[in-house]
């Protein structure tokens, strides 16, 4: 899988990580003493930090890529 193809992968996998976090969130408004989904709100949110920084990480590396220049080849 090519840069480009993994952010847009990471991209969609972020979108759908939000989703789901903002669906707990409403749940555990509902259940606050609930554990076990306060639990897998903090998991969520640790996959969905994780997918964000290795989609910095990429769209950096990408944006380096594109601005390096080779100014040897055109003199």
């Amino acid at each position: 899988m090519n840069n480009k193809d993994r952010i847009n992968f990471l991209i969609d996998q972020h979108s759908r990580l939000d989703t789901s976090t903002t669906e707990l969130e409403s749940k555990l408004t509902l259940r606050p003493n609930d554990s076990v989904l306060a639990q897998n709100l903090v998991e969520l949110k640790r996959k969905k930090l994780s997918v964000k920084d290795e989609l910095t990480e990429l769209e950096r590396s990408e944006a380096n890529a594109q601005e390096t220049f080779d100014f040897q080849e055109h003199y």
